[in-house]
């Protein structure tokens, strides 16, 4: 894979994006400042292993209305890695892939509180958590304390100070805060507003609702 700038710091950030938001946009390029990393690279799934039911958008729409989203920001990168592999790709082989492919970049996987909280149901979660640093967004109800407090033990050891960036790092800390403000909109949301023809109020971008509305996404079959 090339990347259009020589990176020393890559946040890999990977979800299901059905549809992409503002509530994944902003928040994100607040923590990639926070936590000193040159670019995030977005890495839309085919299909999570986590969320059994399936997305309601297919896998080629999602990845281009992440295309769409991104283009306002600079420092944010897709890959089709997972969409064109096909199936349930785990995070694990994703993080191993992107390693192998840009030797010299460390890569930092991105993920939500909700997520690092459930993170030991995971496949290969010990060896996520002991090969890789994480970064963590704040997304709504838990904020650092709470977050801290639902921790699986193993997880709990590793997790530094709030306010601590990877480029200067704790003894023995490779999980970090990203100091974002918290995510409150949710895909689930915009979904049902689609589907009923009610106001998104800003919550995705233009393109990306123009997009959904064109391709009729979301709608009752």
């Amino acid at each position: 894979m090339t990347l259009p700038w020589p990176l020393k710091r890559l946040g890999l950030y990977g979800g299901s994006f059905d549809p992409i938001h503002r509530g994944h946009l902003e928040p994100l390029e607040e923590a990639r400042r926070n936590l000193d990393l040159d670019a995030v690279l977005f890495v839309p799934a085919h299909t999570v292993p986590h969320k059994p039911a399936g997305t309601s958008a297919g896998s080629h729409h999602r990845f281009a209305m992440v295309v769409l989203a991104i283009q306002a920001y600079p420092r944010f990168v897709v890959t089709d890695f997972e969409v064109v592999r096909g199936g349930t790709v785990y995070t694990v082989e994703t993080l191993r892939h992107f390693r192998a492919v840009l030797p010299g970049t460390e890569v930092v996987l991105l993920m939500g509180s909700d997520s690092i909280v459930a993170l030991p149901t995971w496949m290969e979660w010990r060896e996520i958590a002991a090969s890789w640093r994480i970064g963590v967004l704040h997304r709504e109800p838990l904020g650092y304390a709470e977050t801290a407090s639902h921790l699986d033990p193993e997880l709990a050891a590793r997790l530094a100070p709030e306010g601590a960036s990877p480029c200067e790092p704790a003894e023995d800390a490779s999980i970090f805060w990203a100091g974002n403000g918290p995510v409150t909109i949710s895909s689930t949301w915009i979904r049902r507003a689609v589907a009923t023809g009610a106001s998104l109020g800003g919550s995705l971008p233009p393109e990306v609702e123009a997009y959904a509305r064109r391709q009729r996404l979301y709608l009752p079959a």
